[in-house]
């Protein structure tokens, strides 16, 4: 809660990730408490869905996307952009109020080679492009393309060569 606070006096970004479907159930108070500081909130659809159970918004995840973005800041100087990836289907955005869908480039199932990793490779991909100042369609490449780079290797690691498309 002291980061959140200094982050709105200092009107610095906070991003958040969802984690685990747990996380909702079981830290619910320690999560609602955070998320009025939170400016980029990361997630993927089965978080998404516990979140939705949690506020009864029901499953879908465009709604629930929608939902959490508009849900109380402490601060009132930018909107909460929150983006949920679903795997192969497209990445849901929420900024601004717009739902934004940026599809995926599939990879053949036997390319697939680990799955653990994607999410927090995404977000690094797409938090690099932030950091830049790239527009939303670039951040969201970004974490993509760092997710299908991850999934493809055994163990969350990087190939020894691997360049950013």
């Amino acid at each position: 809660m002291k980061i959140g606070a200094h982050a709105v006096e200092q009107k610095k970004t906070v991003i958040m990730n969802l984690s685990a479907p747990f996380i909702v159930q079981f830290f619910w108070d320690q999560l609602n408490a955070a998320l009025p500081f939170t400016d980029v909130m990361f997630g993927n659809e089965s978080e998404a869905e516990a979140f939705g159970e949690k506020m009864e918004w029901g499953k879908d995840i465009e709604t629930i996307a929608k939902n959490i973005a508009a849900m109380p800041k402490a601060s009132g100087f930018r909107s909460r952009t929150v983006i949920i990836t679903q795997g192969r289907d497209p990445t849901i955005v929420v900024q601004n109020g717009v739902v934004y869908n940026f599809p995926v480039d599939l990879l053949a199932p036997e390319q697939i080679v680990d799955t653990n990793g994607a999410g927090d490779a995404f977000a690094g991909g797409y938090l690099s492009e932030l950091a830049k100042g790239s527009s939303l369609e670039k951040c969201v490449h970004a974490g993509n393309w760092a997710a299908r780079v991850i999934i493809q290797q055994s163990g969350c690691c990087y190939p020894a060569v691997c360049e950013y498309e």
